[in-house]
């Protein structure tokens, strides 16, 4: 019964997640992450964009033809890689099951094209943001790192303006572990399972936001602990930096900035050993194109991640 109610969401057109479809829709995009930027310093922001690691069972090799790929030794579990985008007020503009738990953020967007091309095909001024797992672009602003994120006040400025709204997709990640608890362990069953149970959830957070009414209008004026509060998005004990869900884990040449200052992880021996960028796709995965979001299905069965395959 569980399994038919998944199913059902996953079909339902009214439950779908969809970039903004017209000027209209966009114009009411940006002006959510305007009202909620400094001095409408960052004024161009339609979008934040991120990953999140999910912890599932191991693959069977009916599934995936490289099963270690699949498991985060920072982590020490098997996952999949989730890839998000989403408006000032929580909603999932996208996301996707992209990849074996293992892969970074920059991979898992290589991988994603409908989103790439949705943001290359964003109007001038215009853009999304992201952390600096991800390439930078004229229509993808990410911060500095490193030596340069305090080499002249100005970059140091931008940081802070950028992080301002783009907390808003790791908020959006704890509001939906938070509202849908079988996200804050394991998921059993198959890949093809994680993968509906996952898009069933970022579905339904996206229908709760739209039926509880305008919590974005309320809480503008709070700070980022209070509207936590407000949301009661609680952190995970077994996240990193106090965060609410599980963030998914850059490779080793990757530097991480954090508020206690700069973490070097080439020097953390926990870190998994993740895809290099530019190399191809792991071959467990096939990938289905629907209407503005990509999924997963698994080996070389049918490609929907739609319907659940009992266990």
């Amino acid at each position: 019964m569980v399994d038919d109610f998944i199913d059902q969401v996953n079909s339902a057109p009214d439950l779908d997640i969809k970039f903004p479809q017209n000027a209209d829709e966009w114009r009411a995009t940006n002006e959510g992450f305007r009202r909620r930027s400094f001095n409408d310093t960052m004024g161009g922001a339609v979008a934040a964009l991120d990953g999140f690691f999910q912890r599932c069972n191991r693959p069977c090799t009916k599934e995936a033809n490289n099963i270690v790929s699949y498991y985060s030794g920072h982590y020490k579990s098997y996952g999949v890689n989730c890839l998000a985008a989403v408006r000032a007020d929580l909603q999932f503009v996208y996301f996707a099951v992209i990849l074996p738990g293992s892969t970074n953020d920059i991979v898992s967007y290589a991988m994603a094209e409908s989103l790439k091309a949705m943001i290359d095909s964003l109007p001038p001024g215009l853009y999304f943001l992201a952390d600096a797992a991800f390439p930078l672009g004229e229509k993808l602003l990410t911060p500095f790192v490193g030596p340069q994120r305090h080499r002249n006040p100005y970059n140091d400025a931008y940081n802070f303006y950028l992080s301002q709204l783009r907390i808003r997709v790791e908020m959006a990640f704890g509001r939906l572990v938070n509202k849908f608890r079988i996200l804050s362990g394991k998921i059993n069953g198959r890949l093809s399972r994680v993968s509906a149970i996952l898009t069933a959830c970022a579905r339904l957070h996206n229908y709760i936001i739209q039926r509880d009414g305008p919590c974005d209008e309320m809480t503008v004026g709070m700070s980022t602990g209070e509207e936590e509060t407000f949301l009661q998005i609680r952190p995970d004990n077994t996240a990193p930096l106090g965060m609410s869900y599980l963030p998914t884990i850059p490779d080793a040449s990757y530097i991480f900035d954090t508020e206690d200052g700069l973490v070097d992880l080439d020097k953390d021996p926990d870190l998994p050993l993740c895809l290099a960028p530019g190399a191809p796709p792991v071959d467990s995965f096939n990938t289905h194109t629907g209407s503005s979001e990509k999924t997963v299905s698994c080996n070389n069965e049918s490609p929907t991640a739609m319907k659940v395959q009992r266990i």
